[in-house]
């Protein structure tokens, strides 16, 4: 917890708070989306639209947004114009009555929200030594990760005051209004705080400075790829995918892995509050509650990680991670019937923890994995193929528990990711030696 203060306390970076209240405003809209369509009378399937629609225009606007960013170099303005938009998205959630409608509005807050995204890390490399990259990287990431967590906390304590008082339309409006705000506060603070750059970046390979990224990638209701996401163009991810590459045979079949993967935990995830409100009757701030539990776990999980892979090898903290994960899903579709409340938030505890479990020795894997001289690159066409595989598994995920129910659509994600575990860990085995 020292370390922590000192962290986030430091001079010169204030501007990392307009991280934090953004990440809280989108924390809080992650789970805000899902229970609205619940009061719009949405489906399963709706909510797989809604984070199907989202992730693809998070794919298209990575690109867009990292191009203007190479041409223009205004990094600066570009997250003020992320952090206003998103703030735009979510002030028009009260005149939303249909669930088209907010299949479009998540699809606005998502294509906002990736401008910021791309450029985040730019940011720092713009203002720092290069020697002090990952350790800032890991600052800003401290801030948005626990911007994320206060904001699950903040819808939680919300929706518990005030649902029982407005009605739960009249609440949730609300708490869209205050996530436009959290995420205008964010924008006027960039525009008060954050120094104009010191020199431009130039590109090259970020070899730890990508794992730095990716320890932070949570699973949300709109995800999508992001940082240094435009290294990878388009036609680059689909030669990928057929092995013409120059990454070899053994990291294309790892992609194909995690793909499958993400696609899985979609599966999971994206019906999942539809699940916790409607089969086992939880309110929303017990859903959120739950959501913040999750995150939280994740990020305090990340040391412990660090230190079992030390301790083991990557190999055998990945495929124990994804091993306790598929479980995880199985035992949630017993929980309709059988298991008490206790027992399933604990089940959110165990997610997070594997979700560390999963990315941190994932993208360890797939920089060791990588020749030199593209492991960034590789790590970009990493995070590239996780938002593919969660776009097509959000998308199949709320099509299988309309038409399937929760259980089986729980049972499928928890049997894909045993099959693919092989897959991922023979290959990072085969090329990574102890990795």
């Amino acid at each position: 917890m020292k370390r922590l203060r000192v962290q986030l306390f430091s001079r010169g970076t204030n501007w990392y708070w307009a991280f934090l209240l953004a990440n809280a405003a989108s924390g809080a809209a992650s789970l805000l989306l899902p229970l609205y369509a619940h009061v719009l009378g949405g489906d399963a399937g709706d909510l797989g639209t809604i984070a199907g629609v989202g992730s693809l225009v998070g794919v298209v606007a990575s690109l867009l947004w990292g191009r203007i960013s190479d041409r223009t170099q205004r990094r600066r303005w570009l997250v003020v114009l992320s952090f206003s938009g998103l703030g735009l998205a979510y002030f028009l959630l009260p005149a939303v009555g249909t669930v088209g409608g907010l299949v479009l509005l998540g699809a606005g807050a998502t294509f906002f929200w990736m401008a910021s995204s791309v450029v985040s890390v730019l940011l720092v490399m713009d203002r720092t030594p290069a020697a002090d990259w990952e350790r800032e990287i890991g600052r800003l990431n401290a801030y948005s990760g626990l911007g994320w967590a206060a904001g699950l906390a903040l819808g939680a304590a919300w929706t518990g005051m005030l649902l029982s008082l407005v009605g739960e339309r009249m609440g949730l409006w609300s708490l869209g209004l205050t996530v436009g705000l959290l995420a205008t506060c964010g924008a006027v603070t960039i525009v008060l705080l954050l120094p104009e750059p010191l020199r431009r970046v130039e590109r090259r390979d970020f070899r730890g400075l990508m794992v730095a990224v990716g320890n932070f990638l949570y699973e949300r209701f709109r995800y999508g790829p992001a940082h240094l996401y435009y290294l990878v163009r388009p036609g680059q991810v689909l030669r990928f995918l057929q092995g013409r590459t120059a990454f070899g045979p053994e990291l294309v079949l790892i992609y194909y892995g995690v793909f499958l993967l993400m696609a899985a935990f979609a599966v999971f995830f994206v019906p999942l509050p539809l699940f916790l409100r409607e089969s086992l009757n939880w309110s929303n701030p017990v859903v959120y509650a739950a959501y913040t539990l999750h995150t939280l776990t994740s990020v305090v999980s990340y040391p412990w990680v660090r230190r079992a892979i030390e301790r083991w090898g990557h190999r055998p903290v990945w495929g124990l991670g994804l091993l306790v994960r598929a479980a995880a899903f199985a035992l949630f579709s017993l929980a309709g019937k059988q298991l008490p409340g206790e027992l399933v938030l604990g089940l959110f505890v165990i997610t997070g923890a594997s979700w560390a479990a999963f990315q941190l020795p994932a993208t360890a894997i797939v920089s060791r994995v990588a020749p030199s001289g593209l492991k960034g690159q590789a790590l970009g066409a990493y995070n590239a193929i996780t938002g593919l595989g969660w776009m097509l598994g959000a998308v199949a995920g709320g099509f299988i528990a309309e038409g399937l129910g929760f259980s089986p659509a729980f049972l499928i994600a928890g049997a894909v990711v045993v099959l693919t575990i092989p897959v991922v860990l023979v290959e990072a085995g085969a090329a990574g030696g102890k990795s």
